[in-house]
């Protein structure tokens, strides 16, 4: 055999192994292809609606299977299928094992449409354009972009600035549809009048006549300007609209305005434009006078009268030629006089000033001070005289007769200028050795409580010292509580205390020159009780008789018998003990129980030394320092003519259950003149 004939027969054996090889692989795959028919289970997919069934296409994104028409074959237990339709949109649906098998129904659902209109003009009149699709309002825009199902439909447009349109439209599922609209424009007329008339007119910016004018417009905005020599312009923003397409305008115009430049001297003062107050930049109305006046306190005013041009610029000057007055200052005592904050000597004072107003306060030691206003004027002489008042006096006028603290003690004011001559002769029924005679000259006005000090107002400062009901005297204190509650008093008054304290809070002294809160002196004490409110000194608090007056005072009465030793016979008060304040009429003096009811410290200290001359004292105080202090008055266990008299008194260290005290203060610390 030949070379070539070998190599021949080696061919044909390749080409007949090859299609051995082919048909094996074509017969696995159909076997594989049975197999899998006899293994998977088919599902059908039932599209609704029909339409979209004709042209579905499935495909399989997750999980092993195939699909074969709308029957989908699974090799695994969950599949992710798709299904699309020209015109649908895109389902993605998840079959589980429980379906598997089984119709599986599937809805697509149709594309919207587009739809895209335009209509032409300035965006600011588009902007007005109200859209409707079947008599639905859509919002105002100045294009309309708006998805719609497939169907047909009728689009309305209606602009203020146009006629309206209606448009009909097909919408396909899927389809854009653009569309450009152009709208009919109103017609509009102007008629455009001024005086004074010939004014050319501007439309736009464009020049389009003279006044009187008749003009015809389409529907939009237009910017109107109305301009004439030597006025000012009428400037007008106006609108054609389907609802106002004609427009009336008639334009008074208004002259140019001049300008006026001020050069004032001095400055600061007050500018009247024909009576006006005004202020720069003055820009007043050309080709008519007007009168400026300038005015400044201390000046006299000054006044031109100027005409302007049109659009004229004019430099006005005003020099105020200052006005200098006399005044002439006097006071009653002489004092000290001060103009403005600075000194001007001892009144009477003359002196020259300007003609605006001057603050001239009077000083005096000792004096209130007094203020004054002054204006003066260049053509006469001002004079201003004050008198002046002690601080004692000012004070005496400004002070009420009566008044109520804030710990509710009402206190009466005793204006005096009295002597007294104080305790008894040997010779007085009941006299006792301590009851020194001396005079004493009050001069000093000063409060007193109409009543004793109570419960009630007591416990305000000690709220844990309560001796009784509310409104009957407390008792029981000691003459270093009746003081601290006076400085307690001041201290809420924001008064300076009388009272001089140590640190343990004791009292040390007092300062005689304040106005704070104080027991009043014996001596206050006793010109009270018998010799205030009377022609003259008496022996007992209600007269020199010894028989008590009914509703007079509580003292030990036919009540007290067996609670005293002593009692008052054919007298009966009412009350066996402490009585509740003010029970009782009022005394000469205008107080209450200076009588009786509970005896009262003061502030003197106690002494059994007899005073030395006959000297009499002025406002005496008693001993800043001292072991006992005295204790004045009756109470309700008096029963004797000694207890029962003013002149009695005694000296204690503590207190006792019958036993209070009432406040005072000075009206003014210092000296009373």
């Amino acid at each position: 055999m030949s070379q070539f004939n070998k190599k021949l027969d080696q061919a044909k054996s390749r080409q007949k192994l090859t299609y051995l090889i082919a048909g094996i692989i074509l017969l696995a795959s159909l076997l594989i292809i049975v197999v899998l028919f006899v293994i998977a289970r088919g599902t059908h997919v039932e599209i609704i609606p029909e339409n979209a069934k004709k042209h579905a296409v499935y495909r399989i994104t997750k999980g092993l299977g195939f699909c074969l028409g709308d029957t989908v074959y699974s090799l695994s237990r969950n599949l992710m299928l798709t299904a699309s339709s020209p015109g649908y949109k895109v389902a993605r649906v998840s079959i589980d094992s429980e379906l598997l098998g089984k119709v599986y129904p599937l809805e697509l659902f149709e594309l919207s449409g587009r739809l895209v209109v335009e209509i032409s003009g300035d965006d600011d009149i588009l902007l007005k354009t109200a859209w409707r699709i079947n008599n639905r309002d859509i919002d105002l825009l100045k294009k309309l972009d708006i998805e719609l199902k497939a169907g047909l439909y009728t689009l309305t447009i209606d602009n203020p600035f146009f006629q309206p349109q209606e448009v009909e439209i097909d919408i396909k599922r899927g389809e854009e549809k653009k569309l450009t609209v152009d709208l009919i424009p109103v017609s509009g007329l102007f008629n455009i009048d001024s005086k004074p008339s010939g004014a050319p007119v501007y439309l736009d910016n464009e020049k389009v006549g003279l006044t009187p004018l008749q003009l015809e417009q389409n529907g939009g905005r237009y910017s109107l300007r109305i301009v004439h020599e030597n006025y000012i312009e009428a400037v007008e923003q106006l609108s054609i609209t389907r609802t106002n397409p004609k427009l009336n305008r008639k334009y008074q115009l208004e002259l140019k305005k001049g300008r006026v430049r001020l050069n004032l001297k001095p400055k600061g003062g007050t500018l009247l434009v024909n009576g006006i107050k005004n202020a720069e930049p003055l820009i007043l109305d050309a080709t008519v006078k007007h009168r400026l006046t300038y005015m400044k306190p201390g000046f006299y005013p000054g006044t031109q009268t100027i005409l302007l041009a049109a659009d004229e610029e004019k430099q006005i000057l005003f020099q105020l030629k200052p006005e200098i007055g006399k005044v002439e200052i006097f006071s009653l005592p002489p004092s000290m006089v001060w103009i403005d904050g600075k000194t001007f000597g001892v009144s009477p004072v003359s002196t020259n000033l300007s003609a605006m107003p001057h603050k001239i306060m009077f000083k005096k030691h000792d004096y209130r001070s007094i203020v004054k206003m002054v204006k003066p004027k260049g053509s006469t002489v001002q004079k201003v005289s004050v008198s002046l008042l002690t601080e004692y006096q000012a004070r005496l006028d400004e002070s009420p007769r009566e008044y109520t603290n804030k710990a509710g003690v009402k206190l009466k004011l005793f204006v005096v200028k009295d002597t007294l001559t104080m305790g008894a002769p040997r010779s007085e029924k009941g006299q006792r050795a301590n009851e020194f005679r001396k005079k004493i000259h009050l001069t000093k006005s000063f409060y007193v409580s109409l009543f004793e000090i109570t419960n009630s107002q007591f416990t305000k400062f000690n709220p844990k010292k309560v001796t009784g009901s509310g409104n009957t005297p407390v008792t029981s204190v000691s003459w270093q509580e009746a003081a601290g509650f006076c400085n307690w008093l001041s201290a809420i008054e924001k008064l300076r205390p009388f009272y001089k304290t140590a640190a343990n809070g004791q009292v040390t002294g007092f300062d005689a020159h304040t106005e704070g809160y104080r027991l009043i002196s014996e001596g206050e004490w006793e010109w009270l009780a018998r010799k205030s409110g009377k022609i003259k000194q008496t022996l007992f608090t209600w007269g020199n008789d010894t028989v008590i007056p009914p509703r007079t005072a509580n003292v030990a009465d036919e009540s007290a018998k067996g609670q005293v030793r002593f009692f008052i016979p054919n007298y009966n008060d009412g009350y066996s003990g402490i009585a509740p304040v003010g029970s009782f009429d009022r005394e000469s003096s205008g107080l209450y129980d200076m009588a009786g009811n509970v005896s009262e410290w003061v502030n003197d200290i106690y002494s059994i030394i007899p005073p030395q001359g006959d000297k009499t004292a002025g406002n005496p105080l008693g001993e800043q320092r001292g072991y006992k202090h005295v204790v004045k008055g009756a109470n309700w266990r008096s029963g004797t003519i000694t207890t029962l008299r003013p002149a009695f008194r005694e000296g204690l260290t503590a207190g006792r259950d019958d036993l209070g005290f009432r406040i005072g203060r000075y009206l003014y610390g210092g000296k009373n003149e």
